[in-house]
């Protein structure tokens, strides 16, 4: 209603100004009143701009009057383009206001959201066709799958499909009270501007309390040039069959995909192209060597692509095994590894899980591909809850090498023992730590303050705060809140960051001494 009576009086004060231009025997003190039409216009405006911006819109013209607008000081057209910002940033939009020969400027703040912003209040809402409790790892279930987001300030379902099915997931992960879930739909779907896929996952992030280990992993990632993929993610409020469950990570699943990581592969070729995951569980998960995976130094890998028990060859078997173990004997030799793996990859990729120190570096959720004709490489990265000093069974804290042992990863081990490649990580590292480290502060500092009213919605469903959750350290049980949390694991990646920084230029680095 305030907007349409702005409209009403300023269409009644133009055609006021239209009817008294040619009409000279008007007194001055009977004049329009122009301080009145400018404020007019300029609240008018500010009615109709959002604050917390995602989505362009066209912005508002008004009959006898001029406005040049600007963003952030660049001139643009009558629409305020959206573009994805890497985190919310506020930016100012500028109305260069012209009526008659008189001109005015009116500032409007806004912030612009991104993609992954808590924010943008993504409300998913789950029915399934039995109760959600009752349904397993095992069996896909019938559901439905709508979901509702502040687009510009305005509640707006943005997603409605029927066609989806629903199982559990997850290992440890599968045992805790809020549960992880696959979500499986009939055709490619895109939610929430995700890439289009049929198979999307939901991350229950209960043992971690911040909400955000997977979520700012993803994004430091994403800002290192020599991994090629990186999940997105988005922050949902999840309700299943209308009972609230609270904050979900939304991502991708894991795979080969056209929208994703894009492999072709070459059928009954023996360097067919492959996508292969390193996981300790192969045995327990009823797999077979030969058939679904390799073993190689006693370490299982799962072949998942070309699929195992449909278009895995036993030549393609034979030829991955064998190429890995040329690799490993490169690495242990110090010499041609170059001709089997892409370093500089691997240097990034090792480097995200030694600041994290991860937990699954050596054990699964560690992932490699190669395609036809070309060296290996590792990614996508996956499976962060219990990194950033998030399990008490191990070293968690800032200080230690951790990684690039023998019982931890094998490959990092590996190109850690060569004094070439130990120098490259050094300067990458260096350079990482220089340039994109205080981004990557900046962004847990922006995505917790963003997270406050969704994780208060979240803790008041689960009421864990301060409880131990299999497998929390001390520090994460004493942080009592959500902004503890989060100022958790920034002191965390703070101090982990500098340590290594400084222990990269030691001499027991240069020397290969990581004890």
């Amino acid at each position: 209603m305030k907007k349409f009576m702005q409209f009403v009086l300023l269409t009644l004060l133009t055609l006021t100004l239209f009817a008294c231009q040619d009409n000279d025997d008007i007194p001055e003190d009977d004049a329009l009143d122009y301080d009145a039409m400018f404020e007019m216009i300029a609240d008018a405006i500010d009615e109709q701009l959002p604050i917390q911006f995602n989505r362009s819109i066209i912005l508002p013209t008004f009959d006898e009057v001029n406005i040049e607008w600007t963003l952030n000081n660049e001139p643009i057209t009558n629409i305020l383009v959206y573009s994805p910002p890497f985190m919310d940033k506020e930016e100012l939009v500028r109305a260069k206001i012209t009526i008659a020969d008189m001109t005015r400027t009116y500032t409007y703040p806004i912030f612009t959201l991104a993609p992954d912003s808590p924010l943008n209040r993504n409300i998913m809402f789950i029915n399934t066709d039995i109760p959600i409790e009752d349904v397993t790892k095992d069996t896909y279930r019938n559901a439905s799958v709508s979901v509702r987001s502040f687009i510009n300030e305005t509640m707006t379902t943005v997603f409605d499909n029927n066609q989806v099915e629903i199982r559990g997931r997850g290992n440890s992960t599968w045992a805790m009270p809020k549960r992880p879930y696959r979500l499986k739909f009939a055709e490619d779907v895109s939610i929430l501007g995700m890439p289009e896929a049929r198979n999307y996952v939901l991350l229950a992030e209960y043992a971690d309390k911040s909400l955000l280990r997977n979520t700012v992993t993803f994004k430091f990632s994403s800002l290192l040039e020599n991994i090629e993929h990186t999940p997105q993610t988005r922050v949902v409020e999840v309700y299943f069959n209308d009972a609230y469950h609270g904050v979900y990570t939304l991502t991708e699943h894991i795979e080969i995909h056209e929208n994703k990581l894009s492999i072709d592969t070459i059928p009954n070729v023996e360097d067919a192209g492959f996508f292969l995951e390193l996981d300790q569980r192969f045995y327990q998960h009823g797999n077979t060597i030969g058939v679904d995976g390799i073993s190689v130094a006693g370490i299982p890998y799962v072949i998942k692509m070309p699929k195992p028990r449909e278009d895995l060859t036993p030549q393609q078997v034979a030829y991955i095994e064998q190429y890995i173990r040329d690799m490993e004997t490169a690495l242990t030799q110090k010499s041609g590894y170059e001709y089997y793996l892409d370093i500089d990859n691997f240097i990034d990729y090792f480097i995200v899980h030694e600041l994290f120190k991860n937990v699954d570096v050596g054990w699964g959720s560690v992932f490699f591909y190669k395609r036809p004709s070309e060296v290996l490489k590792v990614g996508p990265i996956w499976d962060f809850d219990l990194a950033i000093g998030n399990a008490n069974y191990i070293d968690y804290g800032p200080p230690n090498w951790y990684g690039m042992r023998d019982h931890k990863n094998r490959w990092f081990k590996l190109m850690m023992d060569i004094p070439e490649v130990r120098e490259k990580f050094k300067v990458r590292y260096m350079e990482i730590y220089e340039e994109k480290i205080p981004l990557l502060l900046e962004v847990v500092d922006e995505l917790g303050n963003a997270m406050i009213p969704a994780a208060n919605r979240n803790f008041r469903r689960w009421d864990i705060l301060g409880q131990y959750d299999w497998p929390n350290p001390t520090e994460v049980v004493n942080a009592t809140t959500y902004s503890q949390q989060v100022r958790y694991i920034y002191n965390y990646i703070e101090a982990r960051a500098e340590w290594m920084y400084y222990e990269v230029q030691s001499t027991n680095y240069q020397n290969g001494i990581f004890d």
